[in-house]
């Protein structure tokens, strides 16, 4: 049974992590190039990963599956996470310019891409609770991430970043998805055959094609720039935040699919939306490359790990 379980536990995270390398081999052997990774990040977000919202969330039954308390777990949960992670930047993080860096790499979690492909192989599928919990997360990471560049920001920066975050929000195209998809679930309204199958074919896109470019985006460097720091906010990600969600969420009563979704919000690596966020935040974006490479690397371990120990325990 042990076995067995490692084996379905290293099954669900070892492919994951094997795309990635090959979009790293397929760079290196300058198979594809930056351009190429700029397209397919671009088609990814504006096009497969939008159409495959919409699917999963206008076929899910809202009225069954709704449940408040799962959201304020997931919303309060991350603000609480935010907290635990200054605490450590108080510590261990010098230079203040960092700091915003390390905790935006410490909370935000690549829960698109990496999180929807886990939860796929271990469940068969994305389940009702994954979409509904990405229309307040994806939102929510953004606010908190101003405020964090802002607070060890300047004042100017902060009220402009506010402004051009709340807009980019309403304009999100993951959002918009969401929001026309919840529309159509609550009409009961069902797309043509045709649209639902050429739909089809964008919701299979959008797993290997955005790991590939994950894969192609990495770059050893900058891990060794700031070693030490991005290992302390990868392990704060990878394993002691989800451990205290997972805990928490145990204690809470939540179930099988619920707790997937909790441990995949709160322990799945980096997202690459942090380096970009630091960027135009003007804040430490070669730290936030730093953090996004080890946790991806790391990941592939800590993933395992917890599959096998929510398997062992009969959790999933």
């Amino acid at each position: 049974m042990m076995y067995d379980n490692f084996i379905f536990s290293l099954g669900s995270a070892l492919p994951i992590f094997l795309v990635m390398f090959m979009g790293y081999v397929l760079k290196r052997r300058n198979i594809v190039d930056e351009s190429f990774v700029r397209q397919a990040n671009t088609m990814v977000f504006n096009l497969a990963l939008p159409i495959k919202l919409f699917s999963d969330v206008s076929k899910t039954s809202f009225a069954e599956s709704f449940d408040w308390g799962f959201i304020l777990f997931v919303v309060i949960g991350t603000v609480v996470s935010v907290f635990i992670a200054a605490l450590f930047a108080r510590f261990t993080v010098k230079n203040p310019e960092q700091k915003a860096a390390f905790i935006q790499g410490s909370f935000r979690g690549n829960f698109l891409y990496v999180g929807y492909s886990l939860m796929e192989n271990v469940m068969g599928s994305v389940g009702t609770k994954a979409p509904i919990a990405i229309a307040f997360i994806v939102p929510l990471y953004n606010i908190l991430a101003v405020m964090l560049f802002s607070y060890y920001g300047t004042e100017e920066k902060s009220e402009a970043s506010l402004k051009a975050v709340g807009k980019k929000i309403l304009k999100n195209p993951l959002i918009i998805a969401i929001i026309i998809g919840f529309i159509f679930s609550s009409l009961n309204l069902s797309m043509p055959m045709v649209i639902d199958r050429t739909f089809s074919y964008f919701s299979v896109l959008v797993t290997p094609l955005a790991l590939l470019t994950i894969g192609a985006s990495f770059k050893f460097q900058k891990i060794r720039e700031s070693f030490t720091i991005s290992l302390i906010a990868s392990m704060l990600k990878l394993v002691l935040l989800p451990l205290i969600a997972v805990y928490f969420a145990v204690q809470f009563g939540f179930q099988a699919e619920e707790l997937l979704v909790i441990y995949i919000i709160f322990g799945v690596p980096t997202a690459a939306a942090s380096y970009i966020m630091a960027i135009a935040l003007k804040g430490d974006h070669d730290l936030a490359s730093g953090i996004i490479m080890l946790t991806t690397l790391l990941s592939n371990v800590t993933m395992t790990l917890f599959i096998f120990g929510f398997k062992t325990l009969g959790m999933i």
